[in-house]
């Protein structure tokens, strides 16, 4: 253990400054050896990007420390290695094009790691006693890099926690603005790996988003996916995660990388209050560290068919294409003719807009395949986990996780595993099968049947996955793929022991609690609170509400009438509604569902569709989205009052400059505060050799409350903090039921299929001793407290409850399925 500690400490030290080190060690020895081009930490990249930029950093400090007016950067790095400055800076700007982050999100980020590295700096320079003497003695004796790297760590930490905490004055966000940009305009200068674009996003807005060149896309496609660089800040753990004990104490091991915290806020105040209320939410406790200290292991088989799909360039399994797609050709006429002009600017954006998206993916597959490369080999990795300030659970590393994207998941298997014992653990892993593929919406026996029926198919593929490439045809192809080879091995196996995570997820799951808190019976039967034969699919029940609407148009007479034949013509199903009635209880307006709409329609016509409207298909967006939001109305009356009623009492709060604050049924206190933003403009430069002076508008934080994003962001804040507080107590309720292995991912409860019998049970419970709170009544009472009187007279009565039996949700099969 003793040994597995230092890794750990080595590889928390890793995430920050020692990673730089030891890259430019191994820079220095391949220039030794002349074989700069071939190392495994990626020389390419290397001679392209960091090197040059370390050049860049120093010769601007030198000039910056000549110069009499010093500038905000210069004034910040001049104690920090260029080396360093530039190796962290190509890191994160690596993870933020991959996440395609906004200018000042990039910028800020990198500021934010270099702060880290000064932090540690300053650490290293408070013991030059102990640092000089620990170092004169490892070079006396020991030869090993590596080890002496441990002993240090393990000894500056030691020191730390005899000194206690080391204050650190944060750098201001308009600092580390400062300090970002100037970092990446001499990455733009010295290297072209990133260029900067804005990008149109309605008639009035645009964003200003940092992206990969085709430099750098280049250098991702010739297999250097095993490169350092690609590694994110945060890494998963090799032993178990410090368990959480307050909001300040948990997660990662040492004191190498900057302080966590149990939530992610800066806000000090709510942090002190959590800290005085520890007491109070042991189940908050028990199931994150819970859900933390769950053992995983990479899925070398799913591995093995990913890095040869990668490597030899194929456009398989959903792998993103190595070609951008091209731009469409120019009209001959394009100078004179502005209406042709206008037309190609508008496609050529489009396709602008998906060749960012499809950089951004292939940078995630790389970080993802070099996440997996590097802890292959290791018995069990962990994931740290943090919560937002309403109580959701997230893990803290990036890309590779439980709750990532389905190569993600599938690249990941319970470190320890079970027999599936009786046959309801081989019938749960059927019905996972058929869940990934796309066979969900019929009943659970009739998933059974389809993975017995294509039972051949299913070793066919876990044999030779490249030569039969059906498991490409699934909804989750990766997680598909990773399901038939544990079928596969079963099937060779009786008594194998399945590792594989097997998961269940609620329906349209913010509706469900909405229906919940306000007892609605018809609300709940659309999303299957109660039992049925079959699963209610309550997409399908809006769009045939909305049909039936469109129909009695049809019928009339003038350009109504018209767009509604049209509509008919054309067709629409359940896809057409999918999303308006998702993203309902998280916000959305009868706006976004136009949107929704009119990518439905997009999608429709790339699929080979004719659209009866012509080229312009703005106006049958906005008929159809509005018979679709009118026809949510009719199936979940109950949610759209709930939402209604937490707007009205959020503003009324609001109008006094008071946050909303509430407590979930497992203690957990959410303070929602969201804070005007004052844009103040930060001038900058970017640009090479022609330098251009740049004004940005740096969006700050003032001290008054935004009545409007109060009111907006209370409806799925509060459902979200409900459905968090489900999950914790399912976890503690599985808990006690022996399970031991969470893979969860808010409202997708995900263990072993030997196990999932006993978690259906538990989440079902969960679920209804959540609701024997009436929460709304709570949060109305909590909320009245700290309102003046005249204020308190106008919070509206709660909305009228209906007969539904919450009783019945233990019994509903696919509640969760």
């Amino acid at each position: 253990m003793t040994d597995l500690f230092d890794r750990q400490a080595e590889l928390e030290r890793e995430m920050q400054g020692l990673g730089a080190r030891r890259f430019w060690d191994e820079v220095s020895k391949a220039r030794e050896d002349k074989r700069e081009s071939a190392t495994v930490y990626g020389q390419q990249l290397a001679q392209a990007t960091v090197i040059p930029l370390a050049t860049a950093i120093e010769a601007f400090l030198e000039k910056d420390k000549k110069s009499r007016n010093k500038t905000v950067a210069g004034r910040f790095l001049s104690s920090i290695d260029p080396k360093v400055i530039a190796y962290i800076t190509v890191k994160v700007v690596l993870d933020c094009i991959t996440l395609r982050r906004t200018l000042q999100k990039t910028a800020v980020a990198i500021a934010s790691g270099i702060e880290d590295e000064a932090r540690f700096t300053l650490f290293e320079g408070t013991n030059k006693a102990l640092w000089g003497k620990l170092t004169r003695d490892l070079d006396s004796r020991v030869k090993n890099e590596a080890h002496k790297r441990r002993v240090l760590i393990h000894s500056m930490n030691k020191a730390a926690q005899k000194q206690g905490e080391l204050e650190w004055r944060e750098w201001s966000q308009t600092n580390k603005y400062h300090i970002g940009v100037k970092c990446l305009d001499l990455l733009i200068a010295a290297t072209e790996m990133v260029q900067i674009v804005t990008l149109e996003q309605g008639k009035r807005t645009s964003s200003t988003v940092v992206e990969a060149t085709e430099k750098t896309l280049r250098w991702i496609e010739q297999k250097n996916n095993r490169c350092e660089l690609l590694s994110p800040v945060f890494l998963p753990t090799i032993i178990p995660p410090k368990p959480w004990c307050n909001p300040y104490q948990g997660g990662y091991h040492t004191k190498a990388i900057r302080p966590m915290r149990l939530v992610k806020t800066r806000n000090q105040n709510y942090l002190e209050e959590l800290f005085h209320r520890v007491d109070e939410m042991p189940v908050v406790y028990q199931s994150v560290n819970a859900i933390q200290a769950t053992p995983w292991k990479i899925n070398e088989a799913v591995l093995v068919v990913m890095q040869q799909i990668w490597d030899e360039g194929l456009n398989v399994g959903s792998v993103p294409s190595r070609e951008d797609i091209p731009l469409p050709p120019k009209p001959h006429d394009i100078a004179e003719n502005k209406g042709a002009r206008t037309a190609w600017k508008r496609e050529a954006s489009k396709v602008h807009t998906a060749n960012i998206k499809l950089r951004s993916k292939r940078l995630q597959m790389a970080k993802i395949l070099y996440m997996a490369e590097k802890f292959k080999d290791e018995s069990a990795l962990y994931f740290p986990h943090q919560l937002d300030f309403r109580g959701r659970l997230y893990a803290v590393p990036s890309f590779l996780n439980p709750q990532g994207c389905d190569m993600a998941k599938a690249l990941l298997t319970f470190a320890h595993g079970k027999r599936l014992g009786t046959s309801a653990g081989l019938r749960w892993l059927k019905i996972h099968a058929a869940n990934c593929f796309g066979e969900d919406k019929c009943s659970l026996d009739d998933r059974v049947k389809w993975a017995d029926d294509h039972t051949a198919r299913i070793v066919s593929v876990s044999k030779d996955p490249l030569s039969d490439q059906w498991w490409t045809e699934a909804d989750k192809p990766w997680q598909f793929l990773a399901a038939c080879f544990e079928l596969h091995s079963v099937i060779l196996n009786p008594e194998y022991v399945s590792h594989l995570p097997v998961s269940v997820d609620g329906t349209c799951n913010g509706l469900q609690n909405f229906s919940a808190m306000l007892r609605d019976a018809v609300g709940g039967a659309a999303v299957n609170l109660v039992p049925a034969s079959k699963p209610e699919d309550i997409y399908q029940r809006v769009a045939e509400v909305a049909k039936r609407r469109v129909e009695a148009d049809a019928k009339g007479e003038g350009e109504t009438a018209a767009m509604a034949s049209a509509w008919l013509a054309f067709g629409f199903d359940r896809k057409a509604a999918k999303r308006p009635v998702m993203t309902l209880p998280y916000g959305a307006t009868l706006y976004s569902a136009r949107q929704y709409v009119k990518d439905y329609i997009d999608e429709r016509l790339e699929g080979g569709a004719v659209a009866p409207w012509g080229e312009d298909h703005f106006d049958a967006a906005i008929y159809l989205s509005r018979h679709i939001w009118e026809s949510i109305g009719e199936v979940v009356i109950a949610a759209r009052a709930t939402m209604d009623w937490l707007q009205r009492v959020a503003s009324i709060a609001a109008s006094e400059g008071l946050p909303v604050n509430w407590k979930t049924p497992v203690g957990f206190q959410v303070l929602q505060s969201y804070y005007d933003m004052k844009g103040r403009e930060v001038e900058t430069k970017l640009g090479g050799k022609i330098r251009v002076r740049v004004v940005h508008l740096l969006q700050e934080e003032t001290d008054q409350i935004d009545r409007r994003r109060q009111a907006s962001g209370i409806s799925p804040n509060f459902v979200h903090s409900m459905d968090a507080a489900a999950l914790m107590l399912s976890v503690r309720r599985a808990m006690n039921c022996g399970i031991t292995n969470f893979g969860m991912v808010h409202d997708s409860y995900g263990t072993l299929a030997a196990d999932m019998e006993q978690m259906a049970v538990c989440l079902r419970e969960a679920f209804v001793e959540l609701y024997q709170t009436d929460v709304l009544a709570e949060f109305r009472s909590n909320i009245m407290a700290g309102l003046l009187e005249a204020n308190q007279q106008k919070i509206p009565p709660l909305p009228p409850k209906g007969d539904l039996d919450l009783e019945q949700v233990k019994s509903s099969v696919y509640f969760f399925a």
